[in-house]
């Protein structure tokens, strides 16, 4: 496995406003499990998310979220006492966000968008539940190192909740998703629940993990919850329910 830290040039916006690390050739999802917790031990005033699926989709419907929502928009901030690679010669703001000065903006213009949905609101979205999306969430479950990006980016975000780390990769874009929003309700709502933390997002899942495997009550709650969100029937998932039983992880599609 090779982990490089990326320059704060690289685009996205918000990629420059925290620290990101570009890890390639993992050998296993256990290996990758390994380094995000050496991170989050290393880091525990804040918060890691990781890529999953897809980056260089996820990264081009990330940006496009960032400019539908307006969560790049510095109007009603004061720009004054930013970090002066802030500013130009006439010391004017640049108009983008470029250090993690400005990493409040971002996060504030996020969570103000978020205050009226909950997981209600995610489970009336009505997103579709084929055959073949139940087939492709117990394989994830199963096996996620299938599913997962040659390049996986590793985020490490100035916010104390997990959930709170879709703020510096939001995503969800097209009508029929879940929004940046939605999806942060759903976090919130399996953090405070199960104990369920926000481990990564992709082009279309979302990954949680815990400490340890679920008890029997809380699985058996959490596929209740599954067949509101995905609007189907609770036996849809008798066999995604026997595969995560044993494990410490989730993974959920976002997307149509």
């Amino acid at each position: 496995m090779n982990i490089e830290k990326l320059i704060k040039t690289r685009e996205p916006y918000q990629e420059r406003l925290f620290d990101s690390f570009l890890i390639e050739n993992i050998k296993s999802y256990e290996e990758l499990m390994d380094v995000y917790q050496n991170y989050k031990q290393n880091h525990p005033d804040k918060t890691v998310i990781l890529t999953l699926d897809d980056l260089g989709q996820a990264e081009y419907t990330s940006g496009h979220a960032c400019d539908y929502n307006s969560l790049l928009d510095t109007d009603g901030y004061d720009l004054s006492g930013l970090d002066e690679a802030c500013y130009d010669e006439d010391n004017e703001h640049l108009g983008h966000l470029s250090t993690p000065s400005e990493y409040f903006i971002i996060r504030e213009n996020f969570l103000k968008q978020t205050k009226d949905i909950d997981f209600k609101t995610v489970c009336k979205k009505g997103i579709s539940n084929s055959e073949d999306d139940v087939i492709d969430l117990e394989n994830i479950n199963e096996s996620p190192l299938a599913f997962l990006d040659q390049q996986v980016i590793l985020k490490i975000l100035p916010v104390e909740q997990p959930y709170e780390g879709l703020t510096g990769f939001p995503n969800g874009y097209f009508d029929a998703d879940f929004s940046p929003f939605e999806n942060y309700a759903l976090s919130k709502h399996l953090f405070d629940t199960y104990n369920l933390e926000l481990f990564g997002i992709g082009a279309s899942f979302l990954v949680f993990i815990r400490n340890e495997p679920l008890k029997d009550n809380e699985l058996k709650a959490l596929i209740a919850d599954l067949a509101k969100l995905y609007n189907t029937t609770e036996s849809e998932f008798e066999k995604l329910a026997d595969i995560i039983k044993n494990k410490n992880h989730l993974f959920l599609r976002y997307t149509e």
